[in-house]
């Protein structure tokens, strides 16, 4: 787990530091300690060639300006643009801008030579809204600049907490954090603009800064969850059932894909209630499948169900929804189940949701605009009015639970094809069979999705929820990078 938190949060984290351990010289020794790992960074690119710093007037900028001095020591070309004007007096930016002065130069404009490097420390945290005029410009003509991007804390362009990004955001190929990660580098447009990400703690334990300040920390997951224990000796009775209530005429691929990942995931009995034609296409492609009618009565209580991947969204339909949603006490609610949800609201307790941008707005009465406008906030609104666990999908899906927000690994556009939410909605129902609980089973599952996906995109151009069946069940803990 690495910590996530809103920018004013980080912020405070600063503050209170500064208090405790710099004495007199506040944040400044911070500052320095951003500006050396910046020129670290560059370093490490190896690259020959000028190197261009955009530096803002804010702490970002000052980030920018220390980095420009260390690399100047080091005996790079550097060139300081500093489009926004001078930095405010007694700041620790302004400090860092008269060091840098005291070696260097700062121009306005880019200049017209070509760089091998281009750092961003313009806005950092302090975005806020889009971009505009000359700066706007300015970052339109940076990204088509072939030379590698450095972004500081932040990407240009990119709000820090909402992941919401201008059209002329920075395009980093390397973005370099500070204390704790930013929730709108991690979802939304974030991890689109970010590149490889990359935390730099400064020696600040977040997480422990912000219980002691009772901030409402986040965190992220950066390592691969465990599968359910299965000891020597267990057996397939041991494991769990799962219901699959899914794949109407027309829509049978989506229980199908649905029962395959509960498979794939280690639930020792998985039942598709289905028709009987539906079926029996579908053994050929599944012989480890059980099949039933599509009748609530013979579901029992304790079993895990997948309700609503391609169901439909006929009255009989609704009125299954209605009766397995108070019959089990827990389950995955995906796509046709949501809609009925939203037609029908109350809180699902014990149960997952797995909305995307479009089910959410409709379950929350809002347009997809709005959620994606601050997915996090959708997230939190979702969790607490339907009192169930959230997955809300999408670039750097997001689950939430109780006010904590969870945030998974980012994934690939590669992974933008049909049945995607169906063999999620089956794997965490599988997860959950086996003794994890909805949250549990949902981190653990929407990580996994993710990178199995991203890692096969780096093979093949697109990726196709049935290509995830077999990596599914070979996956274990070390099979992957832990990514972010």
């Amino acid at each position: 787990m690495k910590p996530v938190l809103a920018a004013a949060d980080v912020a405070t984290v600063e503050n209170a530091w500064a208090s405790v351990q710099a004495g007199e010289d506040g944040t400044w020794p911070l500052m320095l300690a951003a500006g050396q790992a910046v020129a670290r960074r560059v370093e490490a690119l190896a690259c020959d060639g000028t190197i261009w710093i955009l530096a803002g007037k804010g702490n970002n900028g000052g980030d920018g300006y220390v980095a420009a001095w260390y690399l100047h020591q080091a005996g790079y070309d550097v060139r300081l643009i500093a489009p926004l004007g001078a930095s405010r007096a007694g700041s620790d930016a302004e400090r860092a801008r008269r060091r840098w002065l005291d070696v260097g130069s700062e121009q306005a404009t880019l200049p017209d030579s070509q760089p091998a490097v281009v750092i961003d420390a313009l806005l950092g945290s302090g975005q806020q809204g889009p971009l505009a005029g000359s700066l706007a410009e300015m970052m339109m003509k940076v990204n088509r600049i072939s030379a590698s991007q450095l972004a500081v804390d932040v990407p240009t362009g990119l709000n820090a907490n909402t992941g919401v990004a201008d059209a002329n955001a920075f395009q980093a190929d390397q973005t370099l954090s500070f204390i704790a990660f930013k929730p709108g580098l991690l979802t939304g447009d974030g991890p689109g603009c970010v590149g490889e990400l990359v935390l730099e703690t400064l020696g600040i334990d977040a997480a422990d800064w912000a219980q002691r300040l009772n901030l409402s920390i986040h965190w992220q997951m950066n390592t691969e969850p465990a599968w359910p224990a299965r000891s020597p000796n267990g057996h397939k009775g041991g494991f769990g059932q799962v219901s699959i209530m899914a794949g109407s005429a027309g829509m049978g691929g989506a229980g199908l894909l649905a029962a395959r990942a509960a498979l794939a995931a280690g639930a020792g009995k998985v039942i598709w209630h289905t028709t009987h034609g539906i079926a029996q296409s579908a053994l050929s492609a599944q012989p480890e499948l059980m099949t039933a009618t599509s009748d609530a009565s013979s579901v029992p209580a304790a079993a895990i169900v997948v309700l609503g991947p391609g169901l439909g969204r006929t009255g009989e339909a609704y009125a299954l929804c209605e009766r397995l949603a108070q019959q089990c006490g827990a389950g995955v609610l995906d796509a046709d189940g949501l809609s009925w949800l939203a037609a029908h609201p109350k809180a699902l307790p014990g149960w997952v949701m797995t909305p995307h941008p479009g089910e959410a707005a409709a379950l929350l009465g809002l347009s997809a605009a709005a959620v994606q406008a601050d997915r996090c906030a959708a997230a939190l609104a979702l969790s607490e009015r339907y009192e169930a666990v959230i997955v809300l999908k999408g670039a750097g899906s997001i689950i939430a639970e109780a006010g904590q927000l969870f945030f998974s690994h980012p994934g690939t556009v590669a992974m933008a094809t049909p049945g995607m939410g169906d063999t999620l909605a089956g794997w965490i129902g599988g997860l959950m069979a086996q003794g994890f609980s909805s949250l549990q089973a949902a981190c653990s599952a929407t990580w996994w999705h993710a990178a199995l996906a991203a890692n096969l995109a780096d093979q093949q151009r697109i990726v196709l929820a049935s290509d995830l069946l077999p990596l599914m069940q070979a996956a274990r803990p070390t099979s992957l990078d832990q990514g972010y």
